[in-house]
């Protein structure tokens, strides 16, 4: 059965998608109007959706040129536009929102030991670059 009506985007209306556990593994869930269209997935596909999705979001920000249409849109580096950093109150545990272009917020959860070696690690890098390239 197909849709005569669509939104000016061209997503028919009444779509929405959610993730939920499935018997075995993850599972997305696509409601079209009534319909509910169960699709299960591997780990692995889920993370590679993940990815693919923020990829999306950042690569047809405004601004952005976008890929042609039919253009498969693959895990990318995540454009970050700002952060923050603290701690979960209960368990103390550092904690960085990373937020990206298209507006994804990322909150990445660290062990103390784990927030300090990528803070050192981190600075590190940035300390190279300030740096000229050598000369070849």
């Amino acid at each position: 059965m197909g849709y005569g009506i669509v939104s000016e985007s061209g997503t028919p209306p009444g779509v929405s998608f959610k993730v939920e556990m499935g018997p075995n593994n993850p599972r997305i869930r696509v409601q079209i109007g009534g319909r509910s269209i169960p699709v299960d997935i591997a780990p692995e596909q889920a993370a590679h959706l993940g990815l693919s999705l923020l990829a999306a979001s950042a690569i047809c920000s405004p601004g952005h040129p976008r890929p042609n249409q039919g253009e498969a849109i693959e895990p990318a580096h995540l454009p970050v536009i700002g952060w923050q950093t603290g701690s979960l109150s209960a368990s103390r545990l550092p904690v960085m929102v990373a937020h990206l272009l298209g507006g994804a917020q990322l909150v990445l959860r660290f062990s103390v030991d784990q927030a300090i070696a990528c803070a050192s690690a981190l600075h590190s890098v940035g300390e190279s670059l300030r740096s000229p390239p050598p000369a070849a």
